[in-house]
C-alpha cells in the first residue's frame, strides 16, 4: 500500500531529515531499546525486585515490572516529589508500585497530596558511612566564628539569603564564610557579598570534590543551609551535605523546608529558621554568636542522631528487610 508523504524537500534539506530521523531512532530506542535491554539483564541475573530511583523514572519502568512480574519500589528524593514539571502523571506508579520510599513526614504528605495510598508508603534516610567521619569537637572561645556553605547557587539553595543574614553582623562579631559551590546564580551570591561589604570574611572555592569538602568542614565550625521554596515548587529533600556536617561535629543552622527538620532537630542539632524568613534566620545565627559554646554541645548531639538515623549500614539492613517483606 502506497502511503501519501509530506513533501519535506520543500521544507527542509536532506540532512535536516536525516537528523530528524537520527532523533526519531535515538526516542525509540530509549523507548523500546531499554526496556528490551533491561528485562534481558532482569531475565539472565534472576532479578526477583525493581528499585528504581526518583519518581520520574519509576513510572517508565511500570511495563517492566508487569513484564517480569516482581515487586516494584520507587524512591523519591525532592524535586520529583514537589516540582509541577514532575508531579503529573504519578497515578499509575502509585497504583502499581509496591512500596514508596521517601525521605521524611513533609515529603509522606505530598505524595499523599499527589494520590498516594499512605500505606505504600515508607520514611527511609539515606545514609552515610559514618566510621569514615571522624567526630572532632568544635571549641569557640575568644576567636573568630567560621561558617561554611555548600550547595550549587540555585533559588531553592537560599545562598544569597544567608549571606545577607550573616553580613548584618559583621560590625558587631568576628567571623568567617566557606562557600564551597557554583551555579546560575553566581552574579548574585558574589552581588550580595559585595552590597553585605564581607568581602574580605568570604572565601570562594567554587565546585569541589567530596573529599574536600570532608577535609573542609573540620576546619569550620557552623554549617548554614537556608533553603526555600521556589516559584514553580521546587524543594530540597533531606540535603546530604547537612548530613555530612553534622557527622563531623558541626552545629547547623537551617531553615523549615521539607524535611529538613527531620535532620536537624531546633534547639537541639542545631537552629531552624522560618523559610525565607531573613529575621528569623538571623535571631538563629544571633543565638551562635550569643552563646559560642553551645556549638560544642549541638555538634556532640548531631553526631549522635546522624549515627542513629542516618547510618548507611543501618539504612541498609532495613532496606534489605524491606526487599525480602516485599519478595515473600
Amino acid at each position: 500500500m502506497n502511503l501519501p508523504l509530506f513533501p519535506i524537500d520543500s521544507l527542509y534539506s536532506l540532512d535536516d531529515f536525516n537528523k530528524v530521523r537520527q532523533y526519531v531512532e535515538i526516542a525509540a530506542f530509549k523507548i523500546l531499546g531499554y526496556f528490551i535491554f533491561l528485562r534481558r539483564i532482569c531475565e539472565k541475573n534472576k532479578v526477583n525486585i525493581l528499585h528504581a530511583h526518583f519518581g520520574y523514572h519509576g513510572r517508565k519502568m511500570i511495563g517492566l515490572q508487569q513484564a517480569l512480574k516482581i515487586p516494584l519500589v520507587c524512591s523519591f528524593y525532592g524535586d520529583d516529589a514537589f516540582a509541577q514539571a514532575y508531579t503529573k502523571g504519578y497515578a499509575n506508579l502509585f497504583k502499581n508500585a509496591d512500596a514508596i520510599l521517601v525521605l521524611g513526614p513533609y515529603m509522606k504528605s505530598a505524595l499523599i497530596n499527589l494520590g498516594c495510598a499512605e500505606a505504600k508508603i515508607n520514611i527511609h534516610h539515606l545514609g552515610i558511612d559514618v566510621e569514615k567521619l571522624r567526630f572532632e569537637e568544635r571549641k569557640v572561645k575568644d576567636r573568630s566564628v567560621r561558617f561554611l556553605i555548600a550547595s550549587s547557587f540555585l533559588k531553592k539553595k537560599g545562598v544569597d539569603l544567608a549571606i545577607q543574614a550573616l553580613s548584618t553582623f559583621k560590625d558587631r562579631y568576628k567571623f568567617s564564610l566557606d562557600i564551597i559551590g557554583d551555579g546560575p546564580l553566581k552574579g548574585e551570591v558574589l552581588a550580595e557579598i559585595e552590597k553585605g561589604g564581607i568581602q574580605d570574611q568570604v572565601k570562594l572555592h567554587g565546585y569541589q570534590p567530596y573529599d574536600y569538602f570532608i577535609n573542609l568542614t573540620y576546619q569550620c565550625d557552623v554549617f548554614i543551609q537556608a533553603s526555600r521554596t521556589t516559584e514553580d515548587n521546587r524543594k530540597e529533600g533531606t540535603p546530604m551535605a547537612i548530613v555530612d556536617a553534622m557527622a563531623t561535629g558541626m552545629a547547623v543552622v537551617s531553615t523549615r523546608h521539607s524535611d529538613i527538620p527531620e535532620i536537624v532537630l531546633d534547639g537541639s542539632t542545631g537552629y531552624i529558621a522560618e523559610e525565607n524568613n531573613l529575621e528569623s534566620l538571623r535571631f538563629c545565627i544571633q543565638k551562635i554568636f550569643d552563646n559560642p559554646q553551645e556549638i560544642l554541645e549541638l555538634g556532640k548531639k548531631g553526631r549522635e542522631r546522624v549515627e542513629k538515623e542516618f547510618n548507611v549500614k543501618i539504612q541498609t539492613e532495613k532496606l534489605e528487610e524491606l526487599y525480602t517483606e516485599l519478595i515473600n
